[in-house]
């Protein structure tokens, strides 16, 4: 996977979720690690944005500290697409335990033409399961000055690639594929299911 490159997003304080979920066990293993798990067998290079990386150091990635601290997911998404040397990241959030590695793969596939390549359920962008080319820079930069940290804000006037329901269908239940682990009742759904 030359020209993509993996990014995965720890740098939330899990305000909601009430302790830092990126370590938080699941299933015998930190949730980030879920994440980790199935990116490394598709991707050469993996990088962590988070603030506090060190605590990261079980796992054979690269750590960058966010550009612009505490500006939520969109300074994950800006401090990955600046700072990473390649033409195309593919970002993922690290409480998204149930990615699917296949699907993964067929995003990889979609030509490099497009600068955003991202899944989308119910008319709702999956911006955190999402390939940003070099061309959202710009973007993405004039969205953080006017202060829109939307994580899709930035997406106007860019050429985006919409994977839908349909094509998703084809590798997984999009609802599990996407689900993002937000508070502790999330955790016990899961297991409950």
């Amino acid at each position: 996977m030359s020209n993509i490159k993996c990014c995965i997003i720890a740098g939330g304080t899990s305000g909601r979720f009430g302790s830092d979920k990126s370590l938080y066990v699941l299933n015998d293993k930190p949730m980030i690690s879920h994440t980790y798990d199935v990116v490394k067998k598709i991707f050469d290079e993996i990088y962590i944005i988070a603030p506090d990386g060190e605590k990261f150091s079980f796992l054979d990635a690269k750590i960058i500290p966010d550009i612009i601290p505490k500006l939520g997911p969109i300074g994950g998404i800006y401090t990955a697409v600046e700072s990473i040397d390649t033409e195309r990241v593919f970002i993922f959030p690290c409480d998204m335990p149930f990615l699917n590695p296949e699907f993964i793969e067929y995003m990889t596939t979609i030509p490099d033409i497009y600068d955003i390549v991202v899944p989308e359920i119910n008319g709702m962008y999956q911006p955190l399961h999402a390939i940003y080319s070099k061309r959202c820079i710009n973007n993405i930069k004039k969205n953080i000055e006017l202060k829109d940290y939307r994580m899709s804000g930035f997406y106007e006037g860019l050429n985006i690639k919409r994977i839908n329901e349909k094509e998703i269908a084809n590798y997984d239940d999009p609802v599990k594929m996407f689900k993002n682990i937000n508070f502790k009742e999330d955790v016990l759904s899961i297991h409950n299911s």
